[in-house]
């Protein structure tokens, strides 16, 4: 997990999937899906949301 987030286009890359999988999963559940897929976008979208600010609190670059 601390790899990801040494990486910035591993992390921003992860972010953008998680999105992408996301909002389909978000719109099946809501209209004719079972509810699973919505909570599982709901997850998605609060997990890709999270990382670009955790990575930039948590393992911000080193000044010079």
């Amino acid at each position: 997990m601390v790899a990801l987030f040494k990486n910035p286009l591993a992390y921003l890359g992860t972010s953008f999937v998680l999105f992408l999988i996301a909002l389909p999963l978000i719109s099946i559940g809501t209209t004719s899906g079972p509810r699973l897929y919505l909570w599982v976008g709901l997850v998605a979208l609060c997990i890709g949301g999270l990382i670009p600010p955790v990575q930039r609190l948590l393992f911000a670059p080193k000044l010079p």
